[in-house]
């Protein structure tokens, strides 16, 4: 068993089917610092962030699982993570949740994993990256990127403009109630941060697929293949035509353009953020590369909110007033900053 007690069940949103529920989670020494606070400053969050990072994972415990009529005892490997699938429950197939328990020396602890479970008349599914996608995190940029995650929080962080009214329009699509899938290269480290960072900015609830850094893998340097993997798992697993949303800034455009190859039918369109708009730069000229190289893939290098609103629409996808309503508040957004505060003064200089 890992170094200290067990203090905390990190209980990772899961998702299901009409067959089966998938859950992943982890069993910390360490409790997280709990939400932001509205009078957090830079020290707060430096080791709110620490503390993330300093995970303490205990290996080798047993977490007892409970969904609706299902029982499973899983152990944690060497990283403290523990995963289960389950059949889908036959006596409460709504069951939104599955118990997680740890019966420590010290204490029972507890913890509950969400399930997003797709409603069968839902018309598709989104499978969105969060890293300049979602939430401004100048990935490209070393400086920036370690300046937002170690001197900020959920709540001084924003989402680029129009992105919370157009997920939440993509969700209601067709009258339906349809499936948002976030799936990102951050680590499980931050998954507290972008699930209150979520839930703060209204942004529709779901699975967030993040990834375990292996240091080894990463020295020894190994392909990364997180994303391919997990948007693969999805579209095996749930039975829904995808919209695939990501950024110019790494490799999200190739990505999508090769799983799209493999699966005309099932995905509907893919949007590319221009991460630095009004720019001609290499990271334009790679994507429009790539578009014109898959002629075939309905791909679309986009500027903002708007413009995936107005493809939307014309594709059927988006009513109207939900395109109004997008336009709206991709204006409104664009007056406030998505760089906290003195991080944008120096950006302006």
């Amino acid at each position: 068993m890992g170094f200290g007690q067990p203090g905390h069940i990190a209980a990772y949103h899961g998702y299901g089917n009409q067959d089966s529920v998938w859950v992943t989670g982890r069993l910390l020494a360490n409790r997280p610092f709990g939400g932001p606070r509205d009078d957090d400053n830079w020290w707060d969050n430096i080791r709110a962030t620490y503390r993330r990072w300093e995970s303490d994972e205990i290996t080798g415990a047993t977490v007892e699982l409970s969904y609706a009529e299902h029982r499973a005892d899983v152990v944690t490997d060497n990283e403290g993570y523990y995963s289960a699938r389950f059949p889908r429950s036959a006596v409460r197939p709504d069951t939104y949740k599955v118990i997680a328990r740890h019966r420590g020396e010290r204490q029972v602890l507890n913890a509950e994993h969400w399930l997003a479970l797709p409603d069968t008349d839902a018309r598709l599914m989104v499978i969105s990256d969060i890293d300049d996608t979602v939430i401004h995190t100048g990935i490209t940029d070393l400086t920036t990127a370690a300046q937002l995650t170690f001197l900020n929080n959920a709540k001084t962080r924003k989402p680029l403009a129009g992105v919370a009214g157009l997920y939440q329009a993509l969700t209601q699509a067709g009258g339906t109630q349809n499936p948002v899938f976030y799936v990102s290269n951050s680590a499980w480290n931050m998954y507290d941060l972008l699930r209150d960072f979520l839930d703060l900015n209204d942004l529709p609830k779901g699975p967030l697929l993040l990834r375990d850094l292996d240091l080894a893998k990463i020295i020894a340097g190994e392909e990364n293949t997180h994303k391919r993997d997990r948007i693969e798992e999805l579209i095996q697993r749930i039975p829904l035509p995808a919209i695939l949303i990501g950024d110019s800034g790494q490799h999200d455009a190739t990505l999508y353009a090769e799983i799209a190859t493999r699966h005309p039918n099932r995905i509907w369109a893919i949007y590319i953020r221009d991460i630095d708009p009004g720019v001609d730069s290499r990271y334009d000229l790679k994507v429009d590369t790539l578009i014109s190289e898959y002629a075939d893939v309905p791909m679309v290098r986009v500027q903002d909110s708007n413009d995936i609103a107005a493809h939307l629409a014309q594709l059927g996808l988006l009513r109207r007033d939900a395109l109004g309503a997008v336009t709206t508040e991709t204006a409104t957004d664009a007056d406030r900053d998505t760089l906290p505060g003195q991080m944008k003064d120096q950006a302006d200089r």
